[in-house]
Protein backbone atom coordinates (compact mmCIF):
# COMPACT_ATOMS: atom_id res chain seq x y z
CA UNK A 1 0.00 0.00 0.00
CA UNK A 2 1.41 3.56 -0.85
CA UNK A 3 0.09 6.08 2.11
CA UNK A 4 0.64 10.02 1.57
CA UNK A 5 -0.61 10.27 -1.74
CA UNK A 6 -3.30 11.43 -3.49
CA UNK A 7 -5.74 8.81 -5.57
CA UNK A 8 -6.50 7.05 -7.83
CA UNK A 9 -3.08 6.76 -8.38
CA UNK A 10 -0.80 4.33 -10.31
CA UNK A 11 2.50 3.28 -8.57
CA UNK A 12 5.53 1.80 -9.77
CA UNK A 13 7.78 -0.44 -7.83
CA UNK A 14 10.77 -0.09 -8.82
CA UNK A 15 12.76 -2.90 -7.16
CA UNK A 16 10.06 -5.52 -8.31
CA UNK A 17 10.49 -4.20 -11.59
CA UNK A 18 14.12 -4.60 -11.54
CA UNK A 19 13.53 -8.80 -9.77
CA UNK A 20 11.54 -9.46 -13.05
CA UNK A 21 13.28 -8.05 -15.71
CA UNK A 22 16.61 -9.71 -14.14
CA UNK A 23 14.61 -12.94 -14.17
CA UNK A 24 13.77 -12.65 -17.60
CA UNK A 25 17.66 -11.92 -18.28
CA UNK A 26 18.52 -14.64 -16.52
CA UNK A 27 16.51 -17.15 -18.60
CA UNK A 28 17.66 -15.73 -21.91
CA UNK A 29 20.86 -16.44 -20.87
CA UNK A 30 20.54 -19.30 -19.91
CA UNK A 31 18.59 -20.03 -23.76
CA UNK A 32 21.51 -18.06 -25.45
CA UNK A 33 19.20 -15.62 -26.82
CA UNK A 34 18.02 -12.06 -26.93
CA UNK A 35 15.90 -10.17 -25.09
CA UNK A 36 13.88 -7.46 -26.06
CA UNK A 37 11.60 -5.19 -24.25
CA UNK A 38 7.93 -4.76 -25.66
CA UNK A 39 6.84 -1.14 -24.57
CA UNK A 40 2.96 -1.82 -25.78
CA UNK A 41 2.40 -3.09 -21.99
CA UNK A 42 3.67 -0.32 -20.22
CA UNK A 43 5.85 3.00 -22.01
CA UNK A 44 6.15 4.92 -18.74
CA UNK A 45 9.07 6.83 -18.38
CA UNK A 46 9.96 4.96 -14.91
CA UNK A 47 9.56 1.59 -16.46
CA UNK A 48 11.65 2.40 -19.88
CA UNK A 49 14.37 3.57 -17.79
CA UNK A 50 14.54 0.21 -15.17
CA UNK A 51 13.98 -1.95 -18.01
CA UNK A 52 16.71 -0.78 -20.18
CA UNK A 53 20.28 -1.92 -18.40
CA UNK A 54 18.91 -5.34 -18.68
CA UNK A 55 17.57 -6.06 -22.53
CA UNK A 56 19.07 -6.04 -25.86
CA UNK A 57 16.61 -3.24 -27.55
CA UNK A 58 12.97 -2.37 -27.90
CA UNK A 59 10.49 -4.06 -29.77
CA UNK A 60 7.67 -1.04 -30.55
CA UNK A 61 4.31 -1.64 -32.42
CA UNK A 62 3.99 2.28 -34.30
CA UNK A 63 5.99 5.28 -34.91
CA UNK A 64 5.09 6.69 -31.42
CA UNK A 65 6.78 4.14 -29.48
CA UNK A 66 9.41 4.18 -31.82
CA UNK A 67 9.71 8.42 -31.30
CA UNK A 68 9.72 7.74 -27.35
CA UNK A 69 12.06 4.68 -27.00
CA UNK A 70 14.32 6.91 -29.11
CA UNK A 71 13.69 10.25 -27.19
CA UNK A 72 14.10 8.44 -23.91
CA UNK A 73 17.47 6.95 -24.69
CA UNK A 74 18.79 9.35 -27.26
CA UNK A 75 19.53 6.92 -30.38
CA UNK A 76 21.40 4.16 -27.76
CA UNK A 77 19.00 1.12 -27.75
CA UNK A 78 18.48 -1.57 -30.47
CA UNK A 79 14.98 -0.78 -32.47
CA UNK A 80 12.68 -3.30 -33.57
CA UNK A 81 9.63 -2.49 -35.67
CA UNK A 82 6.86 -4.94 -35.78
CA UNK A 83 3.07 -3.95 -37.21
CA UNK A 84 0.19 -4.59 -39.72
CA UNK A 85 0.19 -0.83 -40.48
CA UNK A 86 4.11 0.43 -42.00
CA UNK A 87 4.06 3.77 -43.60
CA UNK A 88 6.57 5.25 -45.71
CA UNK A 89 6.97 8.66 -43.82
CA UNK A 90 8.55 5.95 -40.71
CA UNK A 91 10.72 4.52 -42.60
CA UNK A 92 11.63 7.93 -44.05
CA UNK A 93 11.89 9.53 -40.46
CA UNK A 94 13.78 6.32 -38.91
CA UNK A 95 16.16 5.43 -41.99
CA UNK A 96 19.09 3.19 -40.45
CA UNK A 97 17.86 3.42 -37.15
CA UNK A 98 15.36 0.24 -37.24
CA UNK A 99 17.84 -2.40 -36.78
CA UNK A 100 15.12 -4.86 -37.10
CA UNK A 101 11.82 -4.34 -39.34
CA UNK A 102 8.93 -7.05 -39.64
CA UNK A 103 6.87 -6.48 -42.41
CA UNK A 104 3.26 -8.17 -41.52
CA UNK A 105 2.64 -9.25 -44.37
CA UNK A 106 4.27 -10.28 -47.92
CA UNK A 107 2.21 -7.29 -49.87
CA UNK A 108 3.24 -4.80 -47.60
CA UNK A 109 7.12 -5.94 -47.97
CA UNK A 110 6.90 -6.47 -51.81
CA UNK A 111 5.32 -2.68 -51.59
CA UNK A 112 8.10 -1.21 -49.33
CA UNK A 113 10.92 -3.01 -49.13
CA UNK A 114 13.15 -0.28 -51.36
CA UNK A 115 12.28 1.97 -49.00
CA UNK A 116 14.18 -0.10 -46.31
CA UNK A 117 17.62 1.28 -45.15
CA UNK A 118 20.16 -1.17 -46.09
CA UNK A 119 21.45 -1.13 -42.56
CA UNK A 120 17.73 -2.21 -41.20
CA UNK A 121 17.40 -6.38 -41.50
CA UNK A 122 14.18 -7.20 -42.50
CA UNK A 123 11.63 -9.84 -41.52
CA UNK A 124 8.54 -11.17 -42.27
CA UNK A 125 5.48 -12.31 -39.71
CA UNK A 126 4.10 -15.73 -39.86
CA UNK A 127 0.85 -17.18 -38.98
CA UNK A 128 1.91 -20.43 -37.74
CA UNK A 129 -2.08 -21.57 -38.41
CA UNK A 130 -1.74 -23.03 -34.42
CA UNK A 131 -4.19 -21.67 -31.81
CA UNK A 132 -3.41 -21.67 -28.32
CA UNK A 133 -6.40 -18.96 -26.97
CA UNK A 134 -10.15 -20.08 -26.78
CA UNK A 135 -10.83 -16.12 -26.79
CA UNK A 136 -10.61 -15.58 -30.71
CA UNK A 137 -10.35 -11.51 -29.46
CA UNK A 138 -6.69 -12.28 -28.26
CA UNK A 139 -5.77 -15.36 -30.83
CA UNK A 140 -3.37 -13.87 -32.99
CA UNK A 141 -3.76 -17.03 -35.30
CA UNK A 142 -7.22 -17.09 -35.37
CA UNK A 143 -8.96 -17.63 -38.51
CA UNK A 144 -8.30 -14.99 -41.21
CA UNK A 145 -5.89 -13.31 -38.64
CA UNK A 146 -4.45 -10.11 -40.03
CA UNK A 147 -1.46 -11.09 -38.15
CA UNK A 148 0.93 -12.18 -39.98
CA UNK A 149 1.32 -14.39 -43.45
CA UNK A 150 0.05 -18.04 -43.33
CA UNK A 151 2.75 -20.50 -42.69
CA UNK A 152 0.46 -22.79 -45.77
CA UNK A 153 1.39 -19.78 -48.29
CA UNK A 154 4.39 -19.25 -47.26
CA UNK A 155 5.83 -22.86 -47.73
CA UNK A 156 4.00 -22.82 -51.03
CA UNK A 157 5.87 -19.93 -52.00
CA UNK A 158 8.89 -21.08 -51.06
CA UNK A 159 9.21 -24.41 -53.42
CA UNK A 160 7.24 -22.55 -56.36
CA UNK A 161 9.53 -19.80 -56.41
CA UNK A 162 12.66 -20.07 -53.94
CA UNK A 163 13.72 -17.24 -54.81
CA UNK A 164 10.77 -14.92 -53.51
CA UNK A 165 11.87 -14.13 -50.57
CA UNK A 166 15.57 -12.99 -51.45
CA UNK A 167 15.82 -9.88 -48.67
CA UNK A 168 14.22 -11.53 -46.18
CA UNK A 169 16.71 -12.18 -43.66
CA UNK A 170 14.34 -13.33 -40.32
CA UNK A 171 10.80 -13.94 -38.90
CA UNK A 172 8.74 -13.12 -36.36
CA UNK A 173 5.80 -15.31 -34.79
CA UNK A 174 3.25 -14.61 -31.92
CA UNK A 175 0.71 -17.44 -31.02
CA UNK A 176 0.19 -16.83 -27.19
CA UNK A 177 -1.34 -14.62 -24.83
CA UNK A 178 -0.48 -14.76 -20.78
CA UNK A 179 0.34 -18.12 -20.79
CA UNK A 180 2.18 -19.58 -17.78
CA UNK A 181 3.47 -22.51 -19.24
CA UNK A 182 5.62 -22.74 -22.53
CA UNK A 183 4.10 -25.84 -24.33
CA UNK A 184 1.97 -24.08 -26.98
CA UNK A 185 5.67 -22.55 -28.19
CA UNK A 186 7.45 -25.39 -28.36
CA UNK A 187 4.81 -27.16 -30.30
CA UNK A 188 4.61 -23.92 -32.55
CA UNK A 189 8.40 -24.47 -32.90
CA UNK A 190 8.24 -28.11 -34.04
CA UNK A 191 5.68 -27.30 -36.05
CA UNK A 192 7.45 -24.20 -38.05
CA UNK A 193 10.50 -26.58 -38.09
CA UNK A 194 8.48 -29.09 -40.03
CA UNK A 195 6.29 -26.87 -42.50
CA UNK A 196 9.48 -24.49 -43.97
CA UNK A 197 12.23 -25.80 -43.26
CA UNK A 198 13.99 -24.28 -46.41
CA UNK A 199 13.03 -20.77 -44.95
CA UNK A 200 14.64 -21.31 -41.51
CA UNK A 201 17.66 -22.24 -43.47
CA UNK A 202 17.83 -19.23 -45.68
CA UNK A 203 17.07 -16.80 -42.97
CA UNK A 204 19.83 -15.35 -39.83
CA UNK A 205 17.34 -14.74 -36.97
CA UNK A 206 13.75 -15.18 -35.26
CA UNK A 207 11.69 -13.50 -33.01
CA UNK A 208 9.34 -15.87 -30.71
CA UNK A 209 7.25 -13.15 -30.12
CA UNK A 210 5.83 -12.69 -26.44
CA UNK A 211 2.20 -13.50 -24.42
CA UNK A 212 3.92 -15.83 -21.90
CA UNK A 213 4.11 -14.92 -17.87
CA UNK A 214 7.73 -16.01 -17.46
CA UNK A 215 7.19 -14.89 -13.57
CA UNK A 216 4.68 -17.10 -13.27
CA UNK A 217 5.88 -20.44 -14.85
CA UNK A 218 7.67 -22.84 -12.74
CA UNK A 219 9.39 -25.17 -15.57
CA UNK A 220 11.22 -23.41 -18.42
CA UNK A 221 12.50 -26.58 -20.10
CA UNK A 222 10.01 -26.18 -22.96
CA UNK A 223 11.05 -22.73 -24.03
CA UNK A 224 14.95 -24.04 -23.47
CA UNK A 225 13.89 -26.93 -26.41
CA UNK A 226 12.18 -24.57 -28.45
CA UNK A 227 15.07 -21.91 -28.75
CA UNK A 228 17.20 -25.03 -29.23
CA UNK A 229 15.48 -25.95 -32.61
CA UNK A 230 16.30 -22.20 -33.98
CA UNK A 231 19.41 -21.59 -32.53
CA UNK A 232 20.84 -24.99 -32.46
CA UNK A 233 19.26 -26.76 -35.64
CA UNK A 234 19.05 -24.09 -38.05
CA UNK A 235 21.71 -21.63 -36.77
CA UNK A 236 19.66 -18.68 -35.80
CA UNK A 237 19.74 -15.49 -33.52
CA UNK A 238 16.96 -16.02 -31.26
CA UNK A 239 14.45 -13.22 -29.84
CA UNK A 240 11.91 -13.00 -27.27
CA UNK A 241 10.05 -10.05 -26.62
CA UNK A 242 7.94 -10.48 -23.20
CA UNK A 243 6.43 -7.47 -22.37
CA UNK A 244 3.50 -8.11 -19.00
CA UNK A 245 6.07 -10.76 -17.76
CA UNK A 246 8.35 -7.79 -17.41
CA UNK A 247 5.91 -5.23 -15.72
CA UNK A 248 2.73 -6.71 -14.46
CA UNK A 249 3.87 -7.71 -10.96
CA UNK A 250 5.66 -4.14 -10.13
CA UNK A 251 2.58 -1.69 -10.61
CA UNK A 252 -0.62 -1.28 -7.93
CA UNK A 253 -3.55 0.77 -8.71
CA UNK A 254 -4.19 2.52 -5.47
CA UNK A 255 -7.74 3.56 -5.03
CA UNK A 256 -10.31 5.13 -2.17
CA UNK A 257 -13.63 4.01 -1.03
CA UNK A 258 -15.50 7.00 -1.04
CA UNK A 259 -19.06 5.54 -0.64
CA UNK A 260 -20.70 2.27 0.76
CA UNK A 261 -24.73 1.45 0.56
CA UNK A 262 -26.72 -1.83 0.61
CA UNK A 263 -27.50 -3.32 -2.53
CA UNK A 264 -29.92 -6.19 -3.21
CA UNK A 265 -27.61 -8.89 -1.14
CA UNK A 266 -24.03 -7.48 -0.87
CA UNK A 267 -23.10 -4.21 0.51
CA UNK A 268 -21.66 -2.31 -2.69
CA UNK A 269 -17.95 -0.11 -2.11
CA UNK A 270 -17.66 2.98 -4.41
CA UNK A 271 -14.06 4.15 -5.40
CA UNK A 272 -12.69 6.68 -7.20
CA UNK A 273 -11.39 4.51 -9.54
CA UNK A 274 -12.77 2.80 -12.29
CA UNK A 275 -12.18 -0.10 -14.52
CA UNK A 276 -11.27 2.21 -17.32
CA UNK A 277 -8.48 2.49 -15.81
CA UNK A 278 -8.03 -1.07 -16.20
CA UNK A 279 -9.75 -2.01 -19.16
CA UNK A 280 -8.23 -5.41 -19.25
CA UNK A 281 -10.48 -5.79 -15.99
CA UNK A 282 -13.26 -5.55 -18.53
CA UNK A 283 -12.44 -7.06 -21.55
CA UNK A 284 -10.89 -10.39 -20.07
CA UNK A 285 -14.13 -10.12 -17.44
CA UNK A 286 -12.07 -11.30 -14.62
CA UNK A 287 -11.58 -9.98 -10.86
CA UNK A 288 -7.69 -8.08 -10.19
CA UNK A 289 -5.88 -9.00 -7.38
CA UNK A 290 -6.70 -6.72 -4.64
CA UNK A 291 -4.89 -6.73 -1.13
CA UNK A 292 -6.02 -7.81 2.00
CA UNK A 293 -8.72 -10.03 0.57
CA UNK A 294 -9.47 -13.12 2.44
CA UNK A 295 -11.38 -16.21 0.88
CA UNK A 296 -14.35 -16.33 3.73
CA UNK A 297 -13.91 -13.05 4.56
CA UNK A 298 -16.01 -11.40 7.89
CA UNK A 299 -17.11 -8.33 5.32
CA UNK A 300 -17.94 -8.84 2.01
CA UNK A 301 -18.25 -6.03 -0.58
CA UNK A 302 -19.10 -5.39 -4.61
CA UNK A 303 -16.00 -3.20 -5.47
CA UNK A 304 -17.36 -1.01 -7.57
CA UNK A 305 -16.11 1.97 -9.90
CA UNK A 306 -16.67 5.76 -10.02
CA UNK A 307 -18.28 5.82 -13.63
CA UNK A 308 -22.00 5.75 -14.81
CA UNK A 309 -21.43 2.51 -16.42
CA UNK A 310 -23.52 -0.50 -15.15
CA UNK A 311 -20.86 -2.83 -15.86
CA UNK A 312 -17.86 -0.57 -13.85
CA UNK A 313 -17.58 -3.33 -11.60
CA UNK A 314 -14.11 -5.31 -9.98
CA UNK A 315 -16.26 -8.01 -8.35
CA UNK A 316 -16.65 -9.44 -5.03
CA UNK A 317 -14.21 -9.14 -1.92
CA UNK A 318 -14.05 -10.02 1.87
CA UNK A 319 -12.13 -8.85 4.44
CA UNK A 320 -11.52 -9.15 7.96
CA UNK A 321 -11.92 -5.74 8.43
CA UNK A 322 -14.85 -3.63 7.69
CA UNK A 323 -14.07 -1.12 4.91
CA UNK A 324 -15.42 2.47 5.82
CA UNK A 325 -15.38 5.30 3.39
CA UNK A 326 -11.78 6.64 3.18
CA UNK A 327 -10.49 3.14 3.15
CA UNK A 328 -7.76 2.50 0.73
CA UNK A 329 -7.76 -0.24 -1.64
CA UNK A 330 -4.51 -1.61 -3.76
CA UNK A 331 -4.99 -3.07 -6.61
CA UNK A 332 -1.87 -5.66 -7.41
CA UNK A 333 -0.63 -7.05 -10.75
CA UNK A 334 -1.32 -3.63 -11.87
CA UNK A 335 1.77 -3.05 -14.37
CA UNK A 336 1.12 -4.01 -17.45
CA UNK A 337 -1.97 -3.15 -20.53
CA UNK A 338 -3.27 -0.55 -17.87
CA UNK A 339 -2.04 2.80 -18.03
CA UNK A 340 -1.28 2.08 -21.36
CA UNK A 341 -5.28 1.12 -22.33
CA UNK A 342 -6.71 3.63 -19.79
CA UNK A 343 -9.03 6.48 -20.32
CA UNK A 344 -10.63 9.20 -19.25
CA UNK A 345 -14.54 8.09 -20.04
CA UNK A 346 -17.05 10.00 -18.16
CA UNK A 347 -14.43 12.98 -17.49
CA UNK A 348 -12.76 10.86 -14.97
CA UNK A 349 -9.19 11.92 -14.55
CA UNK A 350 -6.23 8.87 -14.94
CA UNK A 351 -4.35 7.97 -12.42
CA UNK A 352 -1.37 10.19 -10.69
CA UNK A 353 1.54 8.33 -11.52
CA UNK A 354 4.03 7.20 -8.69
CA UNK A 355 7.10 5.81 -9.17
CA UNK A 356 8.59 3.87 -5.53
CA UNK A 357 12.15 3.88 -5.60
CA UNK A 358 14.31 1.28 -4.09
CA UNK A 359 14.90 3.15 -0.74
CA UNK A 360 11.12 3.01 -0.14
CA UNK A 361 10.64 6.48 -1.28
CA UNK A 362 8.07 7.92 -3.46
CA UNK A 363 8.23 10.72 -6.13
CA UNK A 364 5.44 11.63 -8.25
CA UNK A 365 6.17 11.40 -12.27
CA UNK A 366 3.02 12.63 -13.38
CA UNK A 367 -0.61 13.96 -12.25
CA UNK A 368 -3.48 13.88 -14.58
CA UNK A 369 -5.15 17.63 -14.78
CA UNK A 370 -8.32 19.12 -15.86
CA UNK A 371 -6.11 20.78 -18.91
CA UNK A 372 -5.32 17.78 -20.13
CA UNK A 373 -8.61 16.38 -20.78
CA UNK A 374 -10.02 19.87 -21.91
CA UNK A 375 -7.04 19.75 -24.63
CA UNK A 376 -8.16 16.36 -25.35
CA UNK A 377 -11.26 17.12 -26.00
CA UNK A 378 -9.52 20.20 -28.35
CA UNK A 379 -10.93 22.50 -25.89
CA UNK A 380 -7.66 24.76 -25.97
CA UNK A 381 -9.13 28.63 -24.53
CA UNK A 382 -10.95 28.38 -21.64
CA UNK A 383 -14.13 30.42 -21.80
CA UNK A 384 -14.20 33.21 -18.84
CA UNK A 385 -18.23 33.67 -17.65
Amino acid sequence: MADGIDTPAFVIDEKALRRDVALLRKIADQASCKLLYSPKACSLSPVLRGVAPKVDGFACSSLFELRLVDRQFGGAPTLHLTSPLIEQKTLEEFGGRLDYLTFNSLSQWRRLRGAVSAETRVGLRVNPQLSFIRDPRYDPCRRNSKLGTPIGGLADLIESEPAGLRGVTGLHFHTNCEATDFAGLLATARHIRDVIPKVLKQIDWINLGGGYLFDSAGDYADFYEAVAIFRETFGLEVFIEPGAAAVRRCGTIEATVHDIFDGDDIQIAILDTTVNHMPEVLEFQFEPDVLGHVDGGLHSYMLAGCTCLAGDVFGQYSFDRALTPGSRITFLNMGAYTMSKAHRFNGVGLPAIYARRPDGSLDEVRTDRFEDFAQNAGVTDIAVA
